[in-house]
């Protein structure tokens, strides 16, 4: 019995030590390569903005991996394709978690809501992108956002109309998508608390890519308003600027969000009118050390210098994922999500150390250095809704399809104008 009871035990001790070997049976614990997965919208309405996100996302690995990789490890990416679609997004991310990916990079703000309650179930880390004003307030524990929300947005195209353009009189044309709508608010409570007028019947909302919208063009510019505040695709924008032409009403400066800042969109009311009367919004690139070290790294891996639209904004949330793993010295996630706040929201006045790169990121927290991390975007410090500041340009496109910043509304006056509480 004594000689029975001793070989099962030697039994049980082999497996256990078996079992403790295997490093992927722990959370935290794996040696194979760290997975990352790429939630963009690669077709459908918008496939412009699966390619901004996955231009910063290939630049941060590719950063990320040629400085060692993470804890020893390198990053490899699985990319899902959302459609730019709330239900295809969820069926993408599924497939994405068949790959256990260690954190997840995108949606953008078209799928966002289809997915985001997702996340935290399955303590999945989660950087979305894109400027949705449904993200202000969340609650989401392993959600963050690394661009400014819309809201923000709204705010730079309000004051950049009363400031720049002294537009106190103007009209809207959004569509009726939530991505869309969701400016409106902030959009005319600031334009409006700061001496604007949204003119009566001139708050147009249509249903995307109708045959016409000459009924809506008639009624916007009614009270004749002196600029008009838009969001909408390039193909529906076609449509309307083909109406606003024939009734001779393109001659008043239209503020687009930042999908004017496409050259569809441009070329939707034709480059010609467009360098004339169309603005679009872009996140403001900072010109510090983030930003150049980031450009270097962008040339390496698509060959030129100037990075696409919020493109740095997905480098800084692979860089900021990669810091976070590293000081927790796991890839946990319910241990490193609580590091993420600690490698960005931290000051050199309060000891810690400021770094551009995730290279000198690395260095700092080997030698038990405490970090501020200040990326490619900006200070990247997230607030108690796990959202990001930041200061806007106003670009145009030229007749050859070059955009140029006409004007910046820095992050302090975007501050000053946001309500108490938001």
């Amino acid at each position: 019995m004594r000689t029975k009871l001793s070989v099962l035990m030697g039994i049980l001790s082999i497996a256990a030590m078996m079992l403790s070997a295997c490093g992927t049976s722990t959370p935290g614990g794996g040696t194979g390569p760290i997975n990352v997965g790429e939630l963009f919208p690669m077709t459908g309405r918008e496939p412009f903005v699966g390619q901004w996100f996955l231009h910063g996302a290939k630049a941060g690995i590719y950063d990320i991996n040629q400085h060692g990789g993470v804890l020893g490890r390198q990053l490899n990416a699985t990319l899902a394709d959302t459609g730019g679609d709330g239900v295809d997004a969820v069926t993408a991310l599924r497939q994405l978690q068949t790959n256990n990916p260690d954190f997840i990079l995108g949606p953008s703000s078209l799928e966002i809501e289809g997915v985001i309650n997702q996340f935290d179930p399955a303590k999945l880390p989660d950087f979305v992108e894109g400027g949705t004003t449904q993200l202000d307030h969340m609650t989401n524990q392993y959600v963050y956002r690394t661009t400014p929300s819309d809201s923000t947005l709204a705010i730079g195209m309000a004051y950049y109309a009363l400031n720049k353009l002294n537009c106190t009189q103007a009209g809207y044309f959004f569509e009726n998508t939530s991505n869309a709508t969701g400016v409106i608010a902030p959009l005319t409570a600031s334009y409006t608390a700061h001496g604007g007028t949204i003119q009566n019947n001139a708050n147009i909302e249509v249903t995307p890519h109708e045959s016409s919208y000459r009924s809506e063009v008639e009624k916007l510019f009614a009270g004749n308003p002196n600029c008009i505040f838009m969001q909408t695709d390039p193909q529906t924008a076609s449509t309307f600027f083909n109406d606003v032409r024939q009734l001779n009403h393109l001659n008043v400066p239209f503020i687009l969000t930042d999908a004017g800042d496409d050259i569809n969109m441009a070329k939707a009311m034709g480059l010609a009118d467009a360098s004339k009367w169309m603005t679009g919004m872009n996140g403001s690139p900072p010109s510090g050390q983030g930003w150049q070290y980031f450009t270097q790294v962008y040339n390496t891996v698509w060959g030129t210098n100037q990075p696409v639209t919020l493109s740095q904004n997905t480098y800084d949330s692979v860089i900021i994922a990669a810091l976070a793993i590293t000081e927790a010295g796991t890839t946990d996630p319910t241990k490193w999500i609580n590091d993420v706040n600690d490698v960005v929201n931290s000051s050199e006045a309060s000891g810690h150390t400021v770094v551009h790169t995730y290279a000198d990121g690395v260095a700092a927290l080997k030698a038990g250095q405490k970090i501020d991390f200040e990326g490619a975007s900006g200070s990247d410090d997230y607030n108690q809704y796990h959202n990001v500041a930041g200061s806007w340009d106003i670009v145009q496109f030229d007749t050859s399809g070059n955009t140029h910043t006409v004007y910046t509304v820095p992050e302090a006056q975007i501050a000053a104008w946001t309500p108490t509480g938001s």
